[in-house]
């Protein structure tokens, strides 16, 4: 067996590549080596700029930015219970199939 095609079985043992391949169906080309705070501050960023700039004042800001969180809270935590299932799942495979 050629041990190049193993060490690539090694760099697809990633969680960001099952993550990705689990949610896509496609393979990661490059890890994000960024901490977790690190991507989450970025991204967060990004969409607090945006809201900023479409808010008349601080007052409408902070309805929009509560709204966007209790949206973002709620999608958290439905995709960590399909993380979990799907976690199980595999588990379930890894011992009993």
């Amino acid at each position: 067996m050629n041990e190049e095609y193993i060490n690539d079985i090694f760099k697809r043992a990633d969680l960001q590549q099952i993550r990705e391949f689990l949610l896509t169906g496609f393979e990661l080309h490059e890890l994000d080596t960024r901490t977790y705070a690190e991507r989450m501050e970025k991204e967060s960023d990004n969409i607090i700029k945006r809201m900023k700039n479409i808010s008349k004042d601080e007052i409408e800001f902070d309805e929009i930015f509560s709204e966007f969180t209790d949206a973002q809270a709620e999608y958290t935590k439905v995709f960590i219970e399909v993380g979990i299932k799907a976690g199980a799942r595999l588990m379930f495979q890894l011992l009993y199939q």
